[in-house]
């Protein structure tokens, strides 16, 4: 018997640019000393991973037809809505623009605007809940298993590095204002405690006490500790966490963290213990674009192949609420997640994905 639920949202993706072959500028996670080394060029020039310059996207039929096909990937995975997180090209927007006006689309389709492209006179809403600019993505620091996220206390496994910050708070919230005066999102990348402090820090001087009503995002979150958690909860910040990331990353976690950080950290529990709302996102190419594996890795915090990992997890019924959003639209899928094995939650076969429009 099928089950018809809230249909999956993926909050943070790079669907745009894998669709049309561009790789992640910063390198692949599988190559940490490429990934180093770009982070620390980037740093030398003062700039950050969402304000350098990319090769232009030629606006054609390639162009949409690439994009077009994977939305219909999304759909097919469960999703009813992706979120682009840092739109690098305004033609990515032209295209899908010219698919909208054709029919609606696979999915609803949330755009982040890139810090280094966006600009706060060309931004204006479409009014259209299938295609949608959302907001701007900033960028503060660097990745886990590269040892650039900006710690607050060198990483155990390398005591002289505390890694990387792009940005601090005044240039966040000076770089930020005009867009969070026009009423954009503000969504931040930080994985590091020291990171997400700074990025509290900018919140709070630009949005004051308005900012749980503004709702900027953290995209992360990983480096996790308490008095972060209690802030994040008071300031009203959404965190935007991944569900496949505790798991893939509980080895380098341990070894880049030590066991007392590594303890707190990937702790989306303690975030919505704390009254944090938050959402999740695949980070795909990162990890896999399936809501449903997102789901069983969140869930066990085995890999799955069964192996455990000493991730921390969440019950099925708080990722699902994570997961998914019914005034995004429904999922049709052959089995109740709530009354499968968590083992088992990838295998639940998706028969159909029906976006809200």
């Amino acid at each position: 018997m099928s089950w018809e639920g809230p249909g999956f949202v993926d909050h943070h993706a790079h669907l745009l640019r894998v669709a049309v072959g561009r790789a992640d500028p910063c390198g692949d996670p599988a190559d940490p000393e490429g990934v180093r080394a770009y982070h620390r060029r980037v740093s030398e020039r003062w700039s950050t991973p969402m304000d350098e310059p990319e090769r232009p996207v030629v606006l054609d039929d390639r162009l949409r037809g690439g994009l077009e096909r994977a939305l219909d990937r999304a759909a097919v995975a469960g999703l009813v809505e992706v979120t682009e997180a840092g739109m690098h090209d305004w033609n990515y927007l032209e295209a899908l623009l010219a698919l909208r006006a054709r029919r609606p689309l696979a999915v609803r389709v949330r755009l982040f605007v890139a810090s280094g492209i966006a600009d706060v006179d060309r931004m204006q809403r479409t009014g259209d809940p299938w295609l949608e600019l959302v907001g701007v993505k900033f960028y503060a620091d660097g990745w886990l298993g590269s040892r650039t996220c900006a710690m607050r206390q060198p990483f155990a496994d390398a005591p002289d590095d505390t890694g990387i910050l792009f940005l601090d708070a005044d240039t966040l919230a000076r770089r930020a204002d005009r867009f969070a005066e026009a009423g954009w999102t503000i969504a931040t990348h930080a994985i590091g405690d020291r990171a997400i402090e700074v990025v509290l820090d900018g919140y709070e001087r630009l949005f004051g006490t308005d900012c749980a009503a503004a709702a900027p995002r953290i995209e992360h979150a990983q480096v996790l500790t308490p008095d972060l958690v209690r802030r994040m909860a008071d300031l009203g910040v959404v965190a935007c966490i991944q569900p496949s990331f505790a798991v893939a990353d509980a080895r380098t976690a341990r070894a880049a963290l030590g066991a007392e950080r590594a303890e707190h950290a990937y702790r989306w529990d303690s975030l919505l213990d704390a009254g944090v709302r938050v959402v999740a996102g695949s980070d795909f190419p990162v990890a896999p674009l399936e809501p449903l594996v997102g789901l069983q890795l969140l869930c066990t915090g085995e890999t799955l192949d069964g192996q455990r990992t000493g991730a921390p997890t969440l019950s099925v019924e708080r990722a699902l609420a994570a997961m998914a959003d019914a005034t995004a639209g429904t999922v049709v899928l052959s089995d109740d997640p709530l009354r499968v094995p968590e083992d088992e939650l990838a295998a639940i076969e998706v028969i159909e994905a029906r976006p809200g429009g």
